[in-house]
Order: structure tokens, then C-alpha cells, then sequence
């Protein structure tokens, strides 16, 4: 039965990208008529119900500030102690003899541990209240995409088959992707990583594996807070995360390699159970002793994937994992939501008010696929090093830096949404993109040449200043001038960091760079055949080590050199 009103934006997918994506639109614009088709009926569950449970800053901004939850947040989900990094330890039998990298307290920019089915069920009360038409129980059976009038859907709910109109249409329907498939506009990626996980009711709080060692406990400014990390176990192929929900479950997660750990060895819970013992053993038996409290388990097969477009001239839009979705190891889930609903969000209420929003929709399409490229970067072909403290203590070190600088420092800072501030300092921005890229490709090749498995005890680390300063930017309070002041020393700070982290490596080559070489950090790199044609010794930018060090403020604090030297 076709409905006979043509509707502003109809969204297909009702879960975190399309309620949120519906709130903010209805936040915006009020008269905007919304609909959103979701297939599930009822209310979601708590604790058991979909994956996907850590913010950082971006998407805590996004859910807090921008959609307006912070009081529930805060009320009814947790308060998130940062990301947390645990590097292997000879059988990984005792948690205090491994490197640990992650805040000593709750990091000043808030982020959260979200209960899905708990946050999901108040969005959809929210979002009913603005007066958004959300139809449950609806089974999407096609679209037809009409850029000269109005999109239609059709899907058919409490056995009846129906129709919509709308000028916009949205796909939030995550890995269903409908449009994506309709157009074929899906693209693969070479990152390919296989996941299980399950949510245990009671929780666990890891500080009770080292219980016994008080010098370890007191490393954390208060008791019994690095539960409330995401915590990541690490080792070579491999990340199992750890995250405590509100619910009074944590979930558990396995993300491996299929190149040294194959999917067989986690797609039932038994088998994950079993390949626990092997590699996390103190987790495996916390686990084992309470097997009837698991909840659920899940298992997805090479869960990433890209796509060609995420914003059309044509009045369609992928929001969430509709899109591209790249690993969850550094929880960008969230972030991509925030960006992409943003977006949209500005597209549709312009176009929606009659302006001409062509240049604008080319900008931010290439503006996101960029910033997804860079997420990509920074786990693809990453998994064998995971186990490598020589190269993961300076990359999750310059990760989390990265992190903090160019797209998450305008997302929290409120200027996404200001196209000409984004246009002025894009060029920056996609200078941290191309430095990234660079020090990914020295981190890869940096495994193949150095390679560590230390025994413990591990010293503390002592996190670089840079590094420090880059999470406390955040909270600050910026004119656009000094913003951009702020965003052009960030690239400085990383440019010198690159140059720091090329010497550091290039100490395995046979033909080891001089450090009081200039080099251009736009073009280090561990293949030295292709240093003079890259353009290493040459270009607008050139910095020796000790300059490098200067602009820094220090780089031990990046390497994992003083962690190592008594722990192997």
C-alpha cells in the first residue's frame, strides 16, 4: 500500500546511526518529516545485544553533546578509563609482567562504555518524543532511487506489503548495506580480520590478576580503575578486548589473523574457550570458572569493507557500518557515526531550505573516505606486529597522538559543521593523513626487521609529552585563530615525530641513515632503494634527529627501548 505523502528523509535502519542520524535531524530542523523503518520489534535487551560498546572522543562528543545524552550517560552507562594496552609476556600467565600502556586515571576528555540495548532503547524513546514516525518490524524488499523526484521504499510490516516516498533517503541498516548493494558500490579491502565475542554477567576486574603485587596496583592514581579501560590483550595476530558495561556484564572479544589464527579456532564459544587457554590464559580461566553466566556469542568473518561514495548529489546517504567499517581496535565505530551523521545532517537541512549543496556534498564525500582511509591504515596488515612491543609501544604511542590531532580536535571543539573553518585548514589535515600513512608503512616493515618477546617484569611507561598534551588539547577553549595555530603545530609536532620514529627503526638497516642528515618526514621510510626517488634527502620540509627531538619535546617516551631493557 503506497503512502500517498511525500516525506523529507526516510531512514532504513533504526539502530544507533539511524536513531541518533534521526535526532540530531529533527534537533536541526524540527519540521523535517522523518521516518525511520527498523526491523526489530519491541524493546532491544540489555548487556546481550549488539557489539560495538566503547567510545572515544569523537563519538562520546557526538552521543554527550551533539544528540544531547549526556545526562543519560552519565546516569546509566560508564564512565570509560581511556583505552588500555596490555603487550604478551612470555605465556601471558601473569597480566603485571607485561607492558602496559593507558592512562593512570580517567582521561580529562570524558568517554563511555555504552550497554547497546540499554542506550538504544532511550534513543528510540527520544527520538519518538521529537516526533520521529518510527515503524518497527519492517522488512526492507527494495528501493528505487530517483534523483529527478522522490526516492521510493518499499518493505512490508505486520504482513502488509508498503510504500514510501521521500526526498531523502538514508541507508542506516549497517552491514546490510542496501543501497551499497542496489548500486554495487561496495569495495573490499585487504584487511582481513575475523572476530567472535560474548558478554559475561558479573564482570571481571583484571587488577584481581595481580593482586599480589602492590607496585604494580599502585602504578594507577586510584584502586581499581583500570577495569573501566577498554582493555586490549594483545599478542602476535591477535587483540582480545575487555569492556565493562552498565548492565553488569563485560564484554568479551576475539579479533584474529586468519593468517596465524584461523577462524575454525574461534567461531564457537568452546573453540574460543580453547584458544584462550593457549593465548590468554589468566582470561580463560576467570572465563571457565563461570561459564554459565555467558550470555551470548557471536562470530563474523572478515568484517571489514569500503565503499566508492557515502554522500550522493543524488539525495542518498550511508550513516554507520551502511558505509565502510574498518576494525574495532581503536573503537572508531562511533566516531564514522558522528561524522557521517553530521554531515548529513547539514546536507539534508540545506538542501531541504532550497541551497545549493553540490560543492559542499563533494567536499565532505571526499573529506570522509579520506579520514576512513586513514582509520584503515592504522590496523591493516597490522595484526603480526600486534605481539611486538620494539614496534607496538611507538605505534599505539603514535596512534593515540594522531588520534587526538586534525578531525576528533574540530569534532570536539564544534567546528565539523563550519564548512569554510574545515575547507581552511584541510590541507593540514590531510597532512597528518599523509605523514600517517608513511609511519604505518615504516611500523609493517620495522616488524619484519626487529622482532622481541619479553618475560617481564615491565618497567611503567612513561608516556611522551607530545603524546600527553595531545588529550588534554581537547578540552580547551579555542578561537578559529588560534585553532588553526593549534592544527599547524600539531603537524609540526608529527612531522618531528616521523623523523624521530624513521631513525629508531632504520637502526635494524644494513645501510643505516645519518642523523645529522636532514630528511623530509613526508618521505621516511625502511626501503632504502627508494630513498633518493621518494625524495628523503629533499623537499620543503627537512629536519635532522636532534631538531626532530626539539620540536618534539622528546621522543623516548615514544620508543620502547627503556621499557625493554630489563624485561627481556
Amino acid at each position: 500500500m503506497p503512502d500517498q505523502r511525500n516525506r523529507d528523509v526516510v531512514i532504513l535502519g533504526g539502530g544507533l546511526a539511524g536513531l541518533t542520524l534521526a535526532i540530531q535531524l529533527k534537533n536541526a530542523r524540527p519540521e523535517t518529516d522523518v521516518v525511520v523503518l527498523d526491523k526489530r520489534k519491541g524493546l532491544a535487551p540489555e548487556a546481550a545485544f549488539k557489539v560495538g560498546e566503547s567510545t572515544v572522543p569523537t563519538g562520546a562528543h557526538y552521543f554527550a553533546e551533539v544528540i544531547g545524552m549526556k545526562e543519560h550517560l552519565e546516569k546509566f552507562h560508564l564512565q570509560k578509563n581511556g583505552l588500555r594496552f596490555f603487550q604478551p609476556s612470555g605465556d601471558n600467565s601473569d597480566l603485571t609482567h607485561r607492558i602496559e600502556l593507558g592512562s593512570l586515571d580517567f582521561p580529562v576528555h570524558v568517554n563511555y562504555q555504552i550497554d547497546r540495548g540499554r542506550f538504544e532503547n532511550e534513543l528510540t524513546r527520544v527520538a519518538l518524543a521529537l516526533g520521529v514516525d518510527l515503524r518497527q518490524g519492517c522488512d526492507v524488499r527494495g528501493v528505487e532511487l530517483r534523483p529527478q523526484s522522490e526516492h521510493r521504499v518499499g518493505f512490508a510490516q505486520d504482513g502488509e506489503e508498503r510504500e514510501l516516498r521521500s526526498r531523502w533517503l538514508v541507508d542506516a541498516a549497517g552491514r546490510a548495506g542496501v543501497i551499497k548493494r542496489h548500486l554495487g558500490i561496495g569495495r573490499e579491502v585487504a584487511h582481513t580480520i575475523n572476530a567472535s565475542w560474548f558478554r559475561l554477567a558479573g564482570g571481571i576486574d583484571l587488577e584481581q590478576w595481580g593482586a599480589d603485587n602492590p607496585a604494580w596496583l599502585s602504578r594507577m592514581r586510584r584502586a581499581n580503575i583500570r577495569q573501566f579501560s577498554t582493555n586490549h590483550l594483545m599478542g602476535d595476530g591477535y587483540w582480545v578486548w575487555l569492556i565493562p558495561l552498565g548492565s553488569d556484564h563485560i564484554s568479551i572479544g576475539i579479533c584474529a589473523d586468519p593468517r596465524l589464527h584461523p577462524y575454525e579456532e574461534i567461531n564457537d564459544f568452546g573453540r574460543a574457550l580453547d584458544w584462550l587457554r593457549r593465548h590468554e590464559p589468566q582470561l580463560a580461566e576467570a572465563v571457565a570458572e563461570r561459564v554459565d553466566d555467558v550470555a551470548d556469542f557471536l562470530s563474523v568473518r572478515d568484517f571489514a569493507f569500503g565503499v566508492e561514495r557515502v554522500y550522493s548529489p543524488d539525495r542518498w546517504s550511508l550513516v554507520g557500518e551502511a558505509g565502510a567499517f574498518a576494525d574495532a581496535f581503536y573503537s572508531p565505530g562511533s566516531d564514522m557515526i558522528g561524522y557521517g551523521n553530521s554531515a548529513t545532517t547539514d546536507l539534508i537541512t540545506r538542501d531541504l531550505a532550497g541551497e545549493d549543496i553540490a560543492e559542499r556534498l563533494e567536499f565532505y564525500n571526499d573529506f570522509h573516505l579520506k579520514t576512513f582511509a586513514y582509520v584503515l591504515s592504522k590496523v591493516e596488515d597490522h595484526y603480526p606486529a600486534f605481539g611486538n612491543p620494539a614496534v607496538m609501544v611507538p605505534k599505539l604511542s603514535w596512534d593515540r597522538m594522531l588520534n587526538h590531532y586534525g578531525v576528533v580536535l574540530l569534532f570536539v571543539q564544534n567546528r565539523f559543521l563550519d564548512y569554510e573553518f574545515l575547507k581552511s585548514v584541510s590541507g593540514d589535515i590531510e597532512k597528518l593523513y599523509a605523514l600517517n600513512e608513511r609511519v604505518q608503512q615504516i611500523f609493517r616493515d620495522w616488524n619484519l626487521l626487529e622482532r622481541v618477546r619479553p618475560t617481564g617484569p615491565a618497567k611503567a611507561h612513561n608516556t611522551a609529552k607530545a603524546v600527553r598534551e595531545s588529550a588534554t588539547a581537547l578540552i580547551q577553549d579555542y578561537t578559529d585563530e588560534e585553532l588553526r595555530s593549534a592544527i599547524a603545530r600539531n603537524v609540526a609536532v608529527t612531522e618531528a615525530m616521523a623523523v624521530g620514529i624513521f631513525h629508531r627503526a632504520a637502526r635494524n638497516l644494513a645501510e643505516r641513515p645519518d642523523p645529522g642528515v636532514p630528511v623530509n618526514p613526508y618521505a621516511v621510510s625502511l626501503r632504502p632503494g627508494d630513498w633518493q626517488a621518494d625524495g628523503l634527502f629533499g623537499g620543503d620540509v627537512l629536519l635532522t634527529l636532534a631538531e626532530a627531538d626539539e620540536i618534539a619535546e622528546g621522543l623516548q617516551g615514544l620508543l620502547a627501548d627503556p621499557l625493554l631493557a630489563d624485561a627481556s
